[in-house]
């Protein structure tokens, strides 16, 4: 059980004892209240629980916590506690595919440009799909083209070899001589892909560089078709 005085005159018990007394109530009555359980501690307890600076003054036991501590528990990322940032995936986009040419039909490319290195990503396009390829510099008259088998298919790098007013008899002599072999020009310089058959005494297919990969496939399984219809037109002016 525990006893308390109330004083009737608390103005004078003031006056006597100083504000000490009103210091010490203030932290027996917090010591021996209940917890609170609404969030935030009343003025009077966070009061109580500071030690005043430069005195003996005892605590009450209490452990202050600041007034700008986080409300909730501070969360450790993922990354802290496996000791370093995450790893980074790399994904390596799927390789374009093949769908609209028959390429067992395809029995060698040959690709006539005099461009350094690389260049054309068409070439890059090829050897992933494994299409057999042959870089030539020239169309002259003992060119491996000429001897090609059945099958060949000839792209032609206009940009590289003085445009199409150079290459235009070139061309016309490939044309009929080797009429089999599939042409496909590729240029910069022209204003779009031509995919008819308007230009069948130069070429099957006419392609603007840089081009998509879908064009590029559609113009290896369309230049076949043109050149059917090539070799027919040269079998008509024969009869």
């Amino acid at each position: 059980m525990v006893w308390t005085h109330t004083s009737s005159h608390p103005v004078a018990t003031t006056a006597v004892f100083g504000p000490w007394l009103g210091r010490i109530l203030m932290r027996l009555r917090a010591a021996l209240s209940p917890a609170p359980t609404a969030p935030g501690w009343p003025a009077a307890v966070i009061a109580a629980a500071d030690q005043l600076p430069g005195t003996d003054a005892p605590g009450i036991g209490l452990r202050r916590i600041g007034r700008h501590a986080a409300a909730s528990p501070a969360i450790t990322p993922t990354a802290s506690l496996r000791g370093g940032a995450p790893a980074q995936v790399a994904i390596a986009p799927a390789a374009a595919r093949f769908y609209g040419l028959d390429e067992e039909a395809v029995s060698v490319v040959y690709v006539l440009s005099h461009r350094s290195g690389a260049g054309l990503t068409c070439l890059d396009w090829l050897a992933d799909h494994g299409l057999p390829f042959r870089r030539i510099g020239a169309l002259h008259a003992t060119a491996p083209v000429w001897s090609a088998p059945q099958g060949a298919l000839l792209l032609v790098d206009l940009d590289t070899l003085g445009g199409i007013s150079e290459m235009t008899e070139p061309l016309m002599r490939l044309r009929l001589g080797r009429p089999d072999i599939s042409v496909v020009l590729l240029s910069e310089e022209v204003e779009t892909h031509d995919f008819g058959t308007e230009r069948l005494v130069l070429a099957d297919i006419t392609l603007r560089l840089p081009c998509a990969f879908a064009s590029f496939e559609f113009a290896l399984a369309e230049a076949p078709i043109n050149n059917a219809a090539w070799q027919e037109r040269l079998l008509g002016d024969q009869r």
